[in-house]
């Protein structure tokens, strides 16, 4: 929550004009949201030159020999984009790169600049194309710059879009025909960037996010059709995109032992169809350096267990919020992995071979882990960063969506390492997770930090804002439950069935015919 003015739309009806009129006050509405953008885009990078500025001359005030060391330096970029986060209601990423394509287009990306200072242009696909030319070198720039808007420029005008892949591929073109050599390099550097993420959804789905080469993503998707049309062709009723993803899911299953695979590789040579398949599926993944479990593909293809999990030398955690004290079930939070239901667990569990599982019952009341000693250590201990982390879900910084896994466990009011009485305990309420680059913000910047009740932190700028966050763990979610679930016995003791209070609270009021003489 940030404090500031409260946005407000201008209510002004439309319904009594005619359709040429409403056009063009639509049209004339993006054309100030397209300016709006440019503003924004100018602010940030404003932003970016003040801070640098600030950084400067707080430097030139420290004596000479005392300035800051290099890892207590915070960079105007990153400082611009934690400010934007919270002053315009945006993610991490997305002001980091509104700053990339601020600073882009008002130092190195000239007709752009002027092209979106006319409102021609929106700001999202300013940004996508300021953010990918950030990328190609000073050199060539103006002449890539030049012809990918001399190409988009008179599309927009008329009111054609181009979409993000057809810019991203107008200037990897521009970028190759300017400097060959260059896109190559471009080309290696960009494969160090593959990676895959995998984020939990509702419902026991989740999404699974990859970047890879263009090769290694064919092969996988060669491979994931082979099986696909393979599953279809032996009458497994289903459609082709949920073939494609239990073929993909198939491809988790580890092989029982070493000495099954080799007799699975044995009846293949001796003319086993079944496996002669599988094999032939997996050669070409073989071939090219990918070890694939040894499955069979079909329509009974392999489901991943956890047992193929432990074997994969991944344990099971499993943390159980105790609220059945409070009037609530108890709930079953699975710390690492994603898994779809509780009953789905039970029978993973009964059917999995050598399923190694650890539960944790863990106390929802604040602070149950707080010790007067602990307190007085700088040194968290890990029972109290696990419980940090799973109360607060992620990074607190406004925006931030680090897991609170990859996060550092920080102390808000700083810990007096001389005199521990005088600093910030150690201790549930004075302790929030935070990514490294938020705790830099938080240990090198200008930002003052509090805590709130149950965990809520508040931070003030230095230009006068109050930000504040509340913890989204599963931890936090548990405590929000029981007090709901208390908030509603407390309003059914005081509260009748007709509305009015009771008095004293909890008693059954008498009706007219049962009032005692």
């Amino acid at each position: 929550m940030t404090t500031a003015r409260t946005l407000f739309a201008v209510p002004e009806g439309l319904g009594a004009l005619d359709m040429a009129a409403v056009s063009e006050a639509a049209r004339a509405a993006t054309l100030a949201q397209n300016r709006a953008g440019a503003t924004r885009l100018e602010a940030a990078y404003v932003l970016v030159e003040q801070f640098a500025r600030a950084a400067l001359a707080q430097d030139e005030q420290r004596p000479e020999g005392s300035r800051r060391p290099g890892y207590a330096r915070l960079a105007p970029a990153a400082r611009a984009r934690d400010h934007l986060v919270a002053a315009c209601q945006l993610t991490c990423w997305h002001a980091d790169r509104l700053v990339t394509a601020g600073v882009q287009i008002r130092t190195r990306l000239s007709r752009l600049c002027s092209v979106v200072g006319r409102g021609v242009m929106p700001e999202d696909l300013a940004v996508d194309i300021a953010c990918r030319l950030a990328e190609v070198p000073d050199a060539i720039v103006g002449d890539v710059e030049d012809e990918v808007l001399a190409r988009f420029t008179g599309d927009l005008e008329g009111g054609d879009r181009p979409s993000r892949s057809a810019v991203e591929s107008a200037i990897e073109d521009a970028v190759e025909r300017c400097d060959p050599a260059g896109a190559q390099e471009a080309a290696e550097a960009a494969a160090e960037t593959r990676e895959v993420r995998f984020r939990g959804g509702r419902n026991g789905m989740a999404t699974m996010w990859a970047k890879l080469t263009a090769a290694d993503a064919e092969l996988l998707r060669r491979r994931i059709d082979t099986d696909a049309a393979v599953a279809a062709a032996d009458g497994l009723d289903r459609p082709m995109a949920q073939s494609r993803a239990d073929a993909l899911a198939a491809l988790a299953v580890y092989p029982p032992d070493a000495a099954a695979c080799d007799t699975a590789t044995t009846g293949a040579s001796a003319g086993d169809p079944a496996t002669g398949t599988a094999d032939a599926a997996a050669a070409p993944a073989e071939e090219c350096g990918i070890e694939l479990g040894q499955v069979r593909v079909g329509a009974d293809l392999p489901r991943p267990s956890l047992g193929n999990a432990a074997r994969a030398g991944v344990p099971i955690r499993i943390s159980v919020i105790a609220s059945a004290v409070r009037g609530l079930p108890n709930r079953v939070e699975f710390v690492h992995g994603t898994y779809s239901s509780f009953e789905w667990l039970c029978t993973e569990l009964l059917e999995g071979d050598e399923a190694s599982v650890r539960f944790e019952l863990i106390d929802p009341a604040p602070g149950v882990l707080d010790n007067p000693e602990r307190a007085l250590r700088y040194v968290i201990t890990p029972a109290m960063a696990e419980r940090i982390r799973l109360r607060d879900g992620t990074c607190r910084h406004p925006g931030c969506s680090v897991p609170a896994k990859d996060c550092d466990v920080d102390h808000v009011i700083a810990f007096n390492t001389r005199d521990p009485e005088l600093g910030g305990p150690t201790t549930e309420w004075n302790l929030v997770c935070l990514c490294r680059k938020h705790h830099r913000e938080k240990t090198f910047g200008t930002n003052s930090y509090r805590t709130g009740p149950l965990g809520e932190l508040i931070i003030c700028t230095d230009t006068g804002h109050e930000h504040r966050t509340r913890p989204k763990g599963p931890l936090a979610r548990a405590r929000d439950a029981i007090r709901e679930r208390e908030w509603e016995a407390f309003a059914d003791r005081i509260i009748g069935p007709d509305g009015t209070l009771i008095n004293p609270p909890g008693h059954t009021r008498y009706g007219p015919h049962t009032r005692p003489a």
